[in-house]
């Protein structure tokens, strides 16, 4: 734990100092991988099934862990520590929340707002539509969840294995272009899988609300989302995480545009921001704490 609160620290501190480094997170080899796959297995029964995502992500899971143990010999585990800290850096996005949320929150036109959201939620085609307040925080809390806070928790628990083993499940269940190159099958399970891996981090994130914002308000909305939607505590609908947000947030209709033609922040969008920073330093705090007892 103690060497995975250190690597997080430093890949949130690259990420602070250095954001164009986010270019270096090009999953554009995934998408040749894929190809390559389905050129030679197309008439494949096995990779056309649901079993197929299994050929396509175990290879890569067994090569990864197997450099693991490799590097955890040598200089007493700094070769493994360091290639640690680079796959977590590599699973730490791809863009960076902290530029894409800052955008969104300065966004005064209705293209602006469209390209933010966009942006957030990994869309390379805006709509050109208009985006709501309501839309870019659902969209940055749905951003801080996939970008940091599910990568942290499965590199905490399985180390880089986890953390890049999420971060390809969640580019095949929601990357457009990676999707349409799977057979259906695969999308379907790519979806369900994702859902099944972000669920616990995603309690954890609202869980972090409640203690970092108004429990009171986190708690009603939780429960009114399951509620309303009719299904128990264990269902895998992510949307419980938006109604919570949405619950810290007070969104308002608002003018972006001043009468001198400046751009006037969005503040709902800006104290989004603000929280899912406060909930990082609430996650890496209680990583501490474990560290702390752990050494006592």
């Amino acid at each position: 734990m103690t060497l995975s609160l250190l690597a997080i620290l430093i890949v949130v501190a690259i990420g602070w100092l250095a954001p164009d480094l986010s270019r270096l997170r090009d999953f554009v080899w995934l998408r040749g991988y894929v190809a390559w796959l389905n050129e030679r297995l197309a008439a494949n029964g096995l990779w056309q099934s649901e079993l197929g995502l299994t050929i396509l992500l175990l290879p890569l899971l067994v090569t990864l862990a197997l450099i693991d143990t490799v590097l955890n010999a040598p200089l007493h585990g700094l070769l493994d520590f360091i290639f640690g800290v680079a796959v977590l850096f590599l699973a730490w996005g791809p863009r960076d929340l902290d530029v894409d949320t800052d955008r969104a929150a300065r966004a005064g036109t209705a293209s602006d707002r469209a390209a933010a959201l966009a942006a957030l939620t990994g869309n390379e085609h805006p709509s050109g539509d208009d985006a709501s307040s309501g839309q870019l925080v659902d969209a940055a809390f749905g951003a801080g969840m996939t970008r940091w806070f599910a990568p942290m928790f499965w590199f905490v628990v399985f180390g880089p294995v986890g953390a890049l083993g999420y971060r390809l499940v969640q580019l095949l269940a929601q990357s457009p272009d990676l999707r349409v190159s799977l057979p259906t099958n695969q999308a379907d399970i790519a979806d369900r899988l994702h859902a099944a891996l972000a669920w616990l981090p995603a309690q954890l994130m609202t869980l972090a609300l409640a203690l970092a914002s108004d429990f009171d308000a986190v708690a009603k909305a939780w429960r009114a989302h399951h509620d309303t939607h009719g299904h128990g505590f264990l269902h895998l609908d992510l949307g419980f995480l938006s109604a919570t947000a949405r619950a810290c947030v007070d969104i308002d209709d608002q003018e972006f545009i001043a009468s001198d033609g400046s751009v006037i922040a969005d503040t709902a969008v800006e104290e989004a921001r603000r929280l899912l920073w406060r909930l990082l330093i609430v996650w890496l705090t209680f990583f501490a704490i474990v560290v702390l007892v752990g050494w006592s």
